[in-house]
């Protein structure tokens, strides 16, 4: 099937079914959605992706967000397959915020190897692999909360080519693993909404500890620093901006390392095209509605990952960076619930599309 004639397709299906308008008169909005995209990870894919989004008090309270809960169901033609359930629920005047993530996947996939400098030519392997994690906050002050939160993660059926990269260079899980820890978290939130913000502040980080008191395998200390920045520029035009930090210090196992790339984070680069310990990222997009549910973005990136902190100073001579724009559709027009397809570029090597639903951040 043409790539642009399948896009299309989708963009079509969506904008024409008329079952997809939200329903302003409800509380709850259930929204079902076939899926049929292209991303450098899976290839051709097709699934059925659910979204129910809903207010936890009454449906024109100003003083609370948008919950949302998707399910995703998705086999692609690398075969691939992949089932989750991802939800952000925002309890009454948002003094409790719950963040819940459960997955199974079978995914073959790319390794490249370790570090910054890694050549274009890879090595296939493939992985199954359970996760879970839960996140809940209180809010101790306008806008400021405090979170516990707990991750599990099984890694097994794991099959890669003897005496390669994975054995010269994976220390820790190569034969899978099992991951438990607890950890904190504290964070800012004054976006005004969670799909579209056209301002705000949200700041966040998260550490979590890894420990074989609590059943892993591994001794890890995992610490995530998020930034974002809103700002509405001219009329409905809005700057969006990321950092992003993501380190490991101990014993991090292979699917606990820093993976630069996807649809979340540097778009054009395979999601883990460079691995390590650690990873830094900003991303920068400029958002502007066109007509009606339609809006456009363009974005630019740059980030790197590394190994010890004193690396840092040769990750920056090699930053990896990457650009290009996309296309938006409100599935939910009050709430801005988008479908999103976005192209991103580095090189001939890293580039793709990616139609999902949300933002990149």
């Amino acid at each position: 099937m043409n790539k642009a004639l399948s896009i299309l397709f989708v963009v079509h299906f969506f904008a024409g079914n008329s079952q997809i308008k939200q329903d302003t008169s409800k509380r709850v909005n259930i929204l079902p959605l076939p899926l049929i995209f292209r991303s450098p990870e899976t290839w051709w894919a097709v699934g059925l992706s659910g979204s129910v989004s809903f207010k936890t008090s009454f449906k024109n309270d100003t003083l609370t967000r948008t919950s949302n809960i998707q399910l995703l169901c998705l086999f692609t033609e690398r075969k691939q397959n992949i089932q989750a359930i991802d939800a952000t629920i925002y309890f009454p005047k948002e003094k409790y915020v719950l963040y819940f993530q459960s997955s199974h996947t079978f995914f073959p996939d790319k390794y490249w190897g370790l570090g910054p400098n890694t050549k274009e030519d890879y090595e296939n392997y493939r992985f199954e692999q359970f996760y879970f994690t839960i996140h809940f906050k209180r809010q101790i002050a306008k806008n400021t909360f405090l979170g516990v939160l707990y991750e599990f993660q099984n890694l097994y059926n794991m099959n890669y080519i003897p005496n390669g990269r994975f054995d010269s260079t994976i220390t820790f899980g190569k034969n899978g693993s099992f991951v438990s820890g607890f950890g904190g978290s504290i964070g800012y939130d004054s976006r005004n909404s969670g799909f579209w913000p056209t301002k705000g502040i949200f700041v966040q980080t998260l550490i979590t500890y890894f420990n074989t008191y609590f059943g892993s395998q591994f001794n890890d200390l995992k610490t995530v620093i998020d930034l974002r920045y809103f700002k509405r520029i001219f009329k409905r035009h809005v700057l969006a901006t990321q950092f992003y930090s993501y380190s490991n210090s101990g014993q991090a196992p292979l699917r606990e390392l820093a993976m630069l790339g996807g649809s979340g984070n540097l778009r054009g680069f395979y999601q883990g095209r460079y691995r390590d310990n650690s990873m830094i990222a900003a991303i920068v997009e400029y958002r502007v509605p066109i007509y009606k549910r339609f809006a456009v973005c363009v974005f630019y990136g740059a980030g790197n990952v590394y190994n010890e902190l004193e690396d840092l100073k040769n990750t920056a001579v090699n930053i990896k960076y990457s650009y290009g724009g996309g296309l938006r559709f409100a599935v939910l027009k009050n709430e801005k619930l988008n479908l999103r397809l976005d192209y991103g570029y580095y090189n001939k090597f890293n580039r793709g599309f990616y139609f999902t639903i949300g933002e990149c951040f």
